[in-house]
């Protein structure tokens, strides 16, 4: 459901238009849980993110398992992540923008890559028509995440710019790869390092009359410890994901029926699931949903 902040303005489907391009960014590990001492989400300063969250259509999304592969499968194949035709399922997002003559772009770390590529795209091991995958070399355990975030935007860059595809689907995973690594500390700076990275990704698009989607495959950073057993959790959550929708067109929106209070998303209730994702994104681009899809258009 989409409404405004003001019972007279127009509707989102009343003035939407076809972006230029899309980017969709996916912040691995960036779940939203309520504010303890272990929630790096609640304790990191992002005041970038949190004036999009003010500013722009947000919800949370929800998924039924903790399993990094079958929540990528959710986004990709507009699918829930518990459905048994995981990686067997009809046509995908990647597949369906394929069809329709939309040229694709893939970047994310090595690590997560298996999931951005053959998972996303319902299990197929090679690109679709049109489809581009860039992997960039994940950070060894000892070496600092700083320089994966930097090395993600400067890929992205080029294509940003020049705007040589349609959609771009980029994975920036520093929110799982630290706290996978159970450092609080770490995981704070590297959240408030995705922060300081996304207006310089944001404000290229706006520029160029295109539109962000943000949201997250899954939780990491809002539970890095276990507070009932007293040890560190590094394993992905169930926790639902954050879904912004950012451009010119859509400031001033919503979506659902009220604005998180004071930006905390915590207090929101999902108003969709991973699998509304796909359908959404071709909702967007004004392209049919496949009948495969079991999601429904968040707009």
């Amino acid at each position: 459901m989409v409404g405004t902040n003001n019972d007279s303005d127009a509707s989102i489907e009343e003035t939407e238009k076809q972006p230029k391009f899309l980017l969709c960014i996916f912040l691995d590990g960036f779940g939203i849980a309520a504010n303890t001492e272990v929630n790096a989400v609640a304790t990191a300063k992002m005041p970038n993110f949190f004036q999009y969250v003010r500013e722009y259509p947000v919800t949370l999304l929800s998924g039924a398992t903790k399993d990094p592969r079958r929540r990528y499968f959710a986004l990709g194949c507009g699918q829930e992540d518990n459905s048994d035709n995981f990686v067997k399922g009809g046509p995908s997002l990647s597949e369906t923008l394929s069809i329709n003559g939309k040229r694709q772009l893939k970047i994310a770390a090595s690590e997560q890559f298996l999931n951005l590529s053959y998972h996303f795209n319902g299990g197929k091991e090679a690109p679709f028509a049109g489809e581009e995958w860039l992997s960039v070399t994940s950070p060894g355990r000892e070496e600092s995440l700083k320089s994966l975030g930097k090395e993600i935007v400067q890929a992205l860059t080029p294509a940003l710019k020049e705007q040589t595809v349609d959609v771009i689907f980029a994975s920036l995973p520093l929110a799982h790869e630290a706290s996978a690594r159970g450092d609080f500390a770490e995981t704070v700076k590297s959240l408030q390092q995705i922060d300081k990275l996304l207006p310089k990704i944001v404000e290229t698009v706006l520029n160029a009359d295109g539109l962000v989607l943000i949201t997250a495959p899954y939780g990491n950073a809002e539970r890095t410890r276990d507070l009932a057993a007293d040890w560190e959790d590094r394993e992905p959550t169930a926790n639902p994901v954050p879904f912004l929708i950012i451009g010119e067109e859509y400031e001033g929106k919503t979506i659902g029926l009220v604005d998180p209070i004071d930006g905390d998303l915590s207090l929101l209730a999902p108003a969709g699931t991973l699998a509304d994702f796909a359908p959404t994104v071709l909702s967007l681009l004004h392209i049919n949903r496949p009948n495969g899809m079991t999601g429904e258009s968040l707009i």
